[in-house]
């Protein structure tokens, strides 16, 4: 027997947890005009999309017509399920537009679940025979970190993850084979394809790959495969752009800009009360402390991590948006969340280690779960209501802090209704909404127990 954690069980857990929590509605305007993209492509094959002043994301191309001013990649991974919920609302005679909707949904639980499966395959290669590490590793990114809200909403920080993630483990066992570095840029071509700016993340795999041989000209061929494996997804995206603007290297960010003062953003993704990364994933800070322990025993992931980081918060830190919007948590991090997640195998044997892990463990569940079961954006609808810089105060002002936000919420009897239990409102068969979570739960707890069980046999 493997003294690894099944990848099979890690994917159908978290798939299964992050549908049965799939909110009502998309939660912002972003995926309100994806979902509109999706369905242009499923129902008329077109990219184009009407105008509509009260969706700002929907801007004019050169060609008379308007599009989504996000990447393509989110939409069509999303067609398949569209097209699938269409039909099972047509069958039923329910509501179509509502079905198809909670449909492209799941495509953020799979990538979330993805993400996960990948991480702990990683952590079953570096670690072999510590289940235990590799459970709290996938734990601690699943259900601590502001993954789990993302892998239930129509934002592309799921799919990120998953992309991202797959790459480095891709690249990690690819030991100089040219198939495994051509799959490993393709995994962060495809993410680059759903958000081009995850082409940051370029330079830090460059440097895992390099670091993990011995230099010379063979490491560098071996760079050239990773980006062999990229580049039909960066041209995808070069076309992409030269059919909506006219220029391939035009973008839909048309003046958005890189304005705001580093130590302003990159205060804010740390330390920001609002959009905190240590508040929304506090895993994350025992995994800085094991950081140094964890690169002597994997020098060339911990370089990894250490680069990764040092691209990703200035980079997102000087973004005029870097607090990411109307989301959950420091939201442009997500994409890294999970594989910061991996020095917690270094953790100590010491029991004093272990339980600060499980403290963080503990704390982290219960600061996201308020995310799960409340509804953010009503928060931030409450703060503009009140604030004249309402990004300002949910990042700065403790009161108006989202976890503030949604405790107060909590309390006031406004949770979030959740989608699966509610399908006989759309129009389906009433056994739907007790027969689709009921199955999701089993799955939840079955897989579940099969990742615990084999943390007990193998540590």
């Amino acid at each position: 027997m493997s003294g690894r954690l099944s990848v099979r069980a890690v994917f159908v857990a978290f798939a299964c947890l992050c549908a049965l929590t799939l909110g009502r509605g998309f939660y912002s305007s972003d995926g309100e005009v994806m979902f509109q993209t999706t369905a242009a492509l499923a129902q008329r094959g077109t990219l184009a999309l009407p105008p509509d002043p009260a969706l700002p994301q929907i801007v004019a191309g050169h060609d008379g017509r308007y599009y989504s001013k996000y990447d393509p990649g989110l939409p069509l991974l999303t067609v398949p399920f569209f097209v699938a919920g269409d039909r099972l609302a047509a069958i039923n005679h329910a509501h179509r537009t509502t079905i198809a909707a909670i449909s492209t949904l799941l495509v953020s639980a799979l990538a979330a679940a993805g993400a996960l499966a990948a991480l702990v395959a990683l952590a079953g290669r570096l670690a072999p025979g510590q289940a235990t590490r590799a459970l709290l590793v996938v734990a601690s990114a699943g259900l601590a970190t502001p993954l789990w809200w993302y892998g239930r909403v129509l934002f592309p920080e799921a799919a990120l993850a998953c992309a991202l993630t797959l790459a480095v483990w891709l690249a990690a066992r690819a030991e100089g084979s040219r198939r495994g570095l051509l799959l490993a840029g393709a995994a962060l071509g495809a993410g680059m394809l759903v958000r081009a700016s995850l082409a940051i993340y370029v330079l830090p795999l460059s440097w895992l790959v390099l670091r993990a041989n011995s230099g010379g000209l063979r490491s560098f061929r071996q760079w050239l495969w990773l980006l062999a494996g990229a580049a039909p997804f960066a041209v995808a995206l070069l076309a992409h752009n030269a059919l909506r603007f006219g220029d391939p290297l035009a973008t839909g960010y048309a003046g958005e800009s890189f304005s705001t003062a580093p130590w302003t953003g990159i205060g804010g993704l740390l330390l920001s009360p609002g959009k905190g990364v240590w508040l929304y994933a506090p895993p994350l800070m025992l995994g800085a402390l094991l950081w140094p322990r964890f690169r002597r025993a994997h020098p060339a992931l911990g370089g990894f991590l250490a680069v990764a980081w040092g691209v990703t918060l200035p980079f997102y830190g000087m973004w005029w948006a870097w607090d990411g919007g109307w989301g959950w948590g420091p939201r442009l991090l997500v994409p890294l969340l999970p594989l910061s997640c991996l020095p917690l195998l270094a953790l100590p044997a010491q029991r004093g280690w272990w339980a600060a892990a499980l403290c963080a463990l503990a704390l982290g569940v219960g600061v996201n779960i308020l995310g799960i079961l409340s509804d953010p954006v009503a928060h931030y609808a409450d703060v503009a209501s009140r604030c004249a810089d309402p990004a300002g105060c949910v990042a700065w002002t403790v009161r108006e802090a989202p976890l503030v936000g949604a405790a107060r919420l909590l309390a006031e009897g406004r949770s979030e209704p959740l989608a699966l239990f509610h399908l006989a409102e759309t129009g389906l068969p009433g056994t739907w909404s007790a027969g689709a979570p009921a199955l999701l739960i089993a799955g939840t707890f079955a897989a579940g127990w099969r990742m615990a069980r084999a943390a007990r046999r193998r540590s």
